[in-house]
């Protein structure tokens, strides 16, 4: 096999209660990885955005193939080519989707034989590089597809629970970018115990509710984020307005990872009527499901 091409699609994490832990892969927009062996023993990047550094060392897809190769002393060199579909800093997993992209792809191509969880350890390299840290809920749902868990870090853990079921779901981006770094560096350095246990009761209803496919308790516990999403909803435009305005309509409503993308999960009977008033404050309004993660064209 000389060449591996691969589809990886975005990501939302967080999902209100579930910070650093809860990861959900949606179908559409995505990212197209191709990679390519090439003679020179060396790693050259080609990305269709002019915004995206292509230097390996600081490219997330350099850095994680970098690694790969490092790990498996291969000696070949290789061609990374990226065709963005997800727009970088929109918090919907634009590095985790090109970092995980590369990993699967390096793996089939080389015949590694690796695990999905061992595919999301090493992509979550390209997110300690774009982030700041090495936190793998975004690129574990863009692996393993449909709803994960990140139980553990040392070793890691992750939890997945495929979905059988029909999901409509809205992403709102906000004409404006959020760096996860900057995201992260506002959030409180301690919380209330009481909002601790909020968000962790809240967080278990959720996975419970997943079970059972009960999508109004699903998104009834998203929206009630005690720590997170009051600190990091004030850098997001009329986010709270928003969020207010179509309660009744929607199951649930939260930031997409760090912002400024919002997930939205309409009610069967209102997706045209919140998709509506998405677009009376945001521009690009995406309509997707639940994905099931990265493969092979």
């Amino acid at each position: 096999m000389e060449r591996v091409r691969v589809i990886s699609p975005c990501t939302s994490a967080n999902l209100g209660v579930g910070f650093d832990v809860f990861g959900l892969c949606l179908k559409e927009p995505y990212d197209v990885v191709d990679v390519k062996k090439i003679d020179e023993k060396e790693i050259i990047i080609e990305v269709d955005d002019k915004n995206i550094p292509t230097e390996p060392n600081k490219n997330v897809a350099g850095i994680v193939a970098k690694k790969m190769m490092d790990d498996f002393n291969i000696e070949e060199g290789i061609k990374i080519t990226i065709k963005k579909g997800i727009k970088a800093g929109s918090g919907l997993g634009s590095s985790a989707a090109s970092s995980a992209g590369t990993a699967f792809a390096i793996n089939e191509l080389f015949n590694l034989n690796l695990d999905k969880l061992k595919l999301v350890d090493y992509a979550s390299y390209g997110e300690l590089a774009s982030s700041g840290a090495k936190h793998a809920d975004n690129v574990a749902p863009a692996i393993f597809g449909d709803f994960t868990m990140i139980t553990n870090y040392n070793p890691l853990e992750v939890l997945h629970i495929p979905i059988d079921f029909k999901m409509d779901i809205l992403i709102a981006v906000p004409n404006i970018s959020i760096n996860t770094k900057e995201a992260r560096e506002i959030l409180p350095k301690s919380v209330n115990l009481k909002d601790l246990v909020n968000n962790v009761g809240k967080a278990c209803g959720m996975v419970y509710a997943l079970y059972n496919r009960d999508k109004e308790l699903f998104g009834k516990y998203m929206m009630e984020d005690k720590i997170i999403e009051p600190v990091r909803g004030k850098l997001i435009p009329n986010y709270f307005k928003v969020k207010e305005e179509i309660k009744d309509k929607v199951y649930g409503i939260a930031i997409s990872g760090s912002g400024p993308s919002i997930i939205v999960f309409p009610k069967e009977e209102f997706i045209k009527e919140v998709e509506d008033v998405l677009r009376d404050y945001y521009q690009d309004v995406i309509k997707t499901e639940v994905g099931k993660g990265v493969e092979v064209i």
